[in-house]
């Protein structure tokens, strides 16, 4: 006889989450009260995690990012994984969250046993089932949904049929439906002088980009007092709080988290009392604020919408054959020796501030700088995975002559992500974070920046010019003013850029990375003119949302409209 998740919601539902920002202290409590309600869950999932026989042969698998705040999760993942229940009675419905350092805590604090992914696929395959349906929590097509495909493809030849679903915010009926159900939620607080503001994670994946065409759908609806706000991406939270001086009549603020889970995000950077929490920066720009601890999986209108993406996955039944990875693009051998190198980060909480790439004996490592402090060790890896590796596995980090934290790292391979886990000094816990080193900005080091010489025949005397530049990339908010500045001396060629925003804090060209030459007013710099009259790649750190963060350019030197400075 098929089992069916069975959850807590009654008793729950019956602990409102509304009424104002609670404290971090609070959480606690609030969180230690919940474990003994969470008793007969537990028993629960333990006995729908167990190896016994199964009568059925499909399984659907809820898979979730997971949470340690037990009284969250059973009203959200719970009432998601219910809702998926009742609507597919002839399937088994099963749990998995890809968080091992939560599945880890709940194991240790609550005696609570939920697999990891590749835990609960061994399990299916264990059980003989021969569909499997997998239907993520996730709210969009990014890095923990595309790692997830990566975990089943090694699972394709061992079940008859393996379906992957869509996470929430897909298809633009996706996001229709996702502006109803929040407005409806929040509607009670849409007064007139009130801004209602929704705190999303954020990502460095373009996927990220659903925040901003969530914005545009409620802002085109007529939702002119709702607005989008992320933790580590853009819109930030200065964003929002620009946006709301611009409209200039609210009085109060409510922050929503825009999250399946009311979790750590949501009770912490949003609700405590930390000087650096959402409430407590909205509170200081004089706003009375009110947080509502709720998910957006206790809505039932979220839950209808992962429903429907299991009954178009279903209906369409078309089989999940794996993702292939990218062959390695590695731009040409390198002799030994060390190179500057620019190093993109998934995460604006992990920025790279400086790369040094060494080559020797037909391996690579390198030496990353970051712009804060806040990590103390990272692992080549998973969190997953340095949750259970050896201290001596780990590295350490190595103050440089500034103070800046410095690590040593192996490089495998170029222009591919690289699974890098950070263990935050704050928060105790591992993150996990993506490393692309880029074998183009080798070239441009190796061959240009170093020199700075013109590449294109262009015959320019020793000299001061101006010239006209053409601009692309970024939003369009920002860009550099032309004409520019540039002086000639001999084969080297130096501009002198001026951007029409004063957040610029470094470029990079080629790799290397250039400061600003002034103090006050816009930001200007002198960055080499690696070619004529084709675009020449830049990038430019701002520091206008609440983290710094690194917007890709191109600026184009047009040789035919030099004109000498008398």
């Amino acid at each position: 006889m098929k089992k069916q998740l069975a959850v807590l919601l009654a008793v729950v539902l019956g602990v409102g989450c509304l009424g104002g920002c609670g404290s971090k202290q609070e959480t606690v409590a609030e969180t230690a009260n919940s474990v003994v309600e969470e008793t007969t869950v537990n028993e629960t999932v333990v006995e729908e995690n167990t190896a016994e026989e199964t009568a059925t042969e499909k399984v659907i698998l809820a898979v979730s990012f997971g949470t340690s705040f037990n009284d969250s999760r059973d009203i959200t993942i719970g009432a998601i994984e219910e809702a998926i229940a009742k609507a597919f009675p002839e399937y088994e419905v099963r749990r998995a969250f890809t968080s091992q350092i939560i599945i880890d805590v709940l194991k240790e604090r609550d005696e609570l046993v939920i697999d990891n992914v590749t835990e609960a696929l061994d399990r299916a395959v264990a059980d003989g089932i021969k569909e499997l349906i997998v239907q993520p929590t996730h709210l969009m097509n990014g890095f923990e949904y595309h790692d997830l495909a990566k975990k089943l493809t090694a699972y394709v030849d061992k079940f008859d049929k393996m379906i992957l679903a869509e996470p929430l915010l897909s298809g633009d009926g996706d996001f229709d439906a996702v502006v109803k159900a929040i407005t409806e939620k929040a509607a009670s607080y849409d007064d007139g002088e009130t801004a209602i503001c929704f705190m999303g994670h954020g990502t460095e994946a373009d996927s990220n980009a659903v925040y901003v065409k969530l914005q545009d759908k409620l802002t085109s609806g007529g939702y002119e007092n709702y607005y989008v706000g992320t933790v580590e991406a853009a819109p930030s939270l200065d964003d929002v709080v620009a946006a709301l001086k611009a409209k200039g009549t609210y009085k109060k603020v409510t922050l929503l988290p825009l999250m399946v889970v009311a979790g750590d995000h949501a009770n912490n950077d949003m609700a405590s009392d930390e000087a650096d929490s959402w409430k407590s920066i909205l509170t200081q720009e004089g706003y009375e604020v009110t947080c509502v601890l709720e998910g957006l999986g206790q809505i039932p209108a979220i839950q209808d919408i992962y429903v429907a993406h299991l009954q178009e996955a279903v209906n369409a039944g078309v089989a999940f054959e794996g993702v292939v990875e990218e062959e390695q693009s590695f731009a040409g051998e390198l002799t030994d020796g060390t190179y500057a190198i620019q190093a993109e980060s998934s995460s604006s909480m992990f920025n790279i501030e400086k790369a040094e790439l060494t080559v020797a004996d037909g391996s690579m490592t390198a030496v990353i700088t970051l712009g804060g402090t806040g990590y103390t060790k990272l692992y080549m890896g998973t969190g997953e995975q340095a949750a259970a590796a050896a201290e001596e596995d780990c590295i350490a980090f190595v103050e440089d002559e500034n103070g800046a934290y410095t690590y040593t790292i192996p490089v495998a391979t170029l222009d591919q992500p690289i699974d890098c886990a950070a263990f935050s000094k704050k928060k105790e816990e591992w993150y996990d974070r993506q490393l692309t080193f880029l074998s183009s900005s080798i070239q441009a080091e190796a061959t240009e920046a170093e020199e700075a010489t013109i590449t294109k025949e262009v015959a320019v005397a020793d000299g001061t010019y101006t010239i006209d530049i053409t601009f692309e990339g970024g939003s369009g908010k920002a860009e550099i003013l032309s004409p520019a500045t540039i002086t000639v001396k001999g084969d080297k060629v130096m501009a002198t850029v001026q951007w029409n925003s004063p957040n610029y804090d470094y470029m990079l060209v080629g790799g290397e990375k250039y400061l600003p030459v002034n103090t006050e007013g816009d930001s200007v710099f002198e960055i080499p003119v690696v070619v004529f009259d084709e675009a020449m790649d830049v990038i430019g750190d701002t520091v206008a949302m609440s983290k710094p963060h690194e917007i890709e350019y191109a600026i184009t030197f047009h040789s035919n409209t030099m004109e000498t400075v008398e």
